[in-house]
């Protein structure tokens, strides 16, 4: 009988732990990637919330909002080094599950190191390596980059993959590369400029170009030839990839260098053809490209006491109302936020909470075109009081049975007031919550409004504790 009771001792706090639940997820992300955190055992619960905070960090656990659901799934940048939990109701009752810690992979950058035979020589005015007829250079790819290709004058070079590759050749080499736990997040190597050595080999006149392929807005790039031998003559030409056209010779571009703007040679080949000795001969083609993106915008959320006025497309905000707007991709770079023409001093952050009216927008730039802001200055967001929550309403003075006229007003504002009740001060507004007039109010329970300009106002009006508003048509 012992046996039994110490058996049944032990086993009903087991069902108790049981019913806590136990999480796994994804720790270990790649960059620009998602992960999963979900509950293991196999148990439904009536209520979910999950939870994380930064393990470096002495706060408390933060509920997540909207993850409330059996399983979450994150960002690889928002939560890396983040600690995730789960809180659950069952039958009235509340469990926590146990924690979890998440992670972002980071590596070095990608590095390549250069072993030569002794017949190669590097000159620093260029940065190109010599080679004669057996010479070799060895390049191997650092760790953790294992997933490779190679390319020689921009061409992959077929079925060279591992992380060593021996160039015998003259060209311009380079490597793209990725870890293999992060297979997708390539990148690419410095490129290795190798010419013939003159002093070893008769050297192949066939010029070799290189230039600037990807240009930012109103900006220009240079091509030149990098092989170290000069031409009797230089002929530029070009064309652009998508046409079957033939190249046409560039007016003026004679010389060993062609400098050409982003606009007009956007989606071009170019080429140079030379001539030595009386013989000819023609270049590799470089291909150019612009960056593109799209215009300049923000996404907005609203708190729930944010209205849209849809007559004259503004936002009507109350006391604790928020906008929060957030800039939308490529646009990290460069950012000020405005109101009312002004740089906002310290607005320089992807995103920004509207918090009282005026008429906002945002300057920005990509990263990689720092130099190309643009601005949404002619989508301005114009926030506004709404006069039903905004002007600190108490009770209102029997708000429903004060009356404005005429309304609309040319000069004289007439104002009807309950019986019993008195009116100490009144001010006017425009719409942006800027007071315009205000003072005590007249025994005649008549304002003159004849100074302001044409347009939609509030007449606040104070007594004793209490206040109202009401909006009226200057004409």
């Amino acid at each position: 009988m012992k046996k039994l009771l110490l058996f049944f001792l032990c086993f009903i706090p087991l069902l108790s732990v049981a019913q806590a639940p136990s999480i796994e997820g994804d720790t270990m992300l790649c960059p620009n990637t998602n992960g999963t955190v979900t509950i293991t055992n196999d148990m439904e619960y009536d209520t979910y919330q999950w939870y994380y905070k930064y393990w470096f960090l002495n706060d408390d656990f933060v509920a997540i909002e909207g993850a409330t659901q059996a399983s979450f799934t994150y960002d690889w940048y928002t939560y890396d080094q983040a600690l995730f939990k789960v809180v659950v109701t069952l039958d009235g009752e509340t469990y926590e599950s146990d924690t979890i810690q998440i992670d972002s992979y980071a590596w070095a950058g990608l590095l390549v190191s250069t072993q030569t035979s002794e017949d190669v020589t590097f000159n620093p005015d260029n940065q190109a390596y010599y080679i004669c007829d057996e010479s070799t250079i060895t390049s191997t790819v650092q760790s953790p980059y294992n997933i490779v290709q190679w390319y020689k004058n921009d061409v992959a070079i077929d079925g060279a993959t591992d992380t060593s590759y021996t160039i015998t050749e003259a060209g311009t080499y380079y490597v793209v590369a990725a870890p293999d736990f992060c297979p997708n997040s390539t990148s690419p190597s410095l490129p290795i400029v190798v010419m013939n050595n003159p002093e070893c080999t008769t050297p192949d006149p066939t010029p070799v170009i290189a230039g600037d392929i990807m240009l930012c807005p109103d900006t220009n790039g240079t091509a030149t030839i990098t092989n170290d031998m000069e031409y009797d003559t230089y002929q530029w030409y070009y064309k652009y990839w998508f046409t079957d056209d033939e190249f046409v010779a560039i007016d003026g571009a004679t010389e060993a260098s062609f400098t050409y703007d982003w606009y007009t040679y956007d989606q071009a080949l170019f080429k140079v053809v030379v001539t030595l000795d009386g013989e000819t001969y023609e270049s590799n083609t470089i291909q150019i490209d612009s960056y593109n993106w799209a215009g300049i915008s923000f996404s907005m959320t609203f708190s729930d006491d944010v209205v849209p006025n849809d007559e004259n497309f503004t936002w009507m905000i109350c006391d604790e109302s928020t906008i929060t707007c957030e800039l939308s991709s490529p646009y990290d770079s460069n950012i000020q936020w405005y109101r009312d023409g002004e740089a906002i001093e310290g607005a320089n952050e992807i995103t920004y909470v509207i918090t009282e009216p005026g008429s906002y927008y945002v300057e920005a730039a990509p990263e990689y075109c720092s130099n190309a802001v643009s601005n949404t200055s002619g989508t301005s967001v114009v926030v506004t009081i709404n006069p039903d929550c905004s002007l600190g309403i108490n009770d209102p003075i029997a708000n429903n049975q004060v009356a404005l006229y005429p309304n609309p007003t040319s000069n004289i504002l007439n104002i009807t007031l309950p019986d019993n009740n008195t009116v100490s001060e009144y001010w006017i507004l425009d719409v942006t919550g800027k007071t315009l007039l205000k003072g005590a109010f007249p025994n005649s329970n008549s304002i003159d409004v004849s100074s302001l300009s044409n347009g939609t106002y509030i007449l606040k009006l104070t007594g004793g504790n209490s206040q109202t508003a009401h909006m009226f048509i200057r004409k």
